[in-house]
């Protein structure tokens, strides 16, 4: 099994796919805070998914 990466690793990729999806900046990570917030989550564990769902880990 994988390691998941730091958690500011995490965030940075979660930001990077959020870019790839024409977020970028500060909209990124207030899309990513959002996100957290609507699912009750703390940021880096909703990055984490996130990265985890590119991957192809997360159905």
């Amino acid at each position: 099994m994988l390691e998941a990466p730091p958690s500011a690793d995490v965030i940075s990729l979660a930001l990077k796919v959020l870019a790839a999806q024409g977020l970028r900046g500060q909209a990124a990570r207030v899309a990513l805070e959002t996100m957290a917030r609507e699912r009750r989550l703390p940021v880096k564990r909703c990055a984490a998914l996130i990265v985890a769902a590119v991957d192809g880990r997360v159905n």
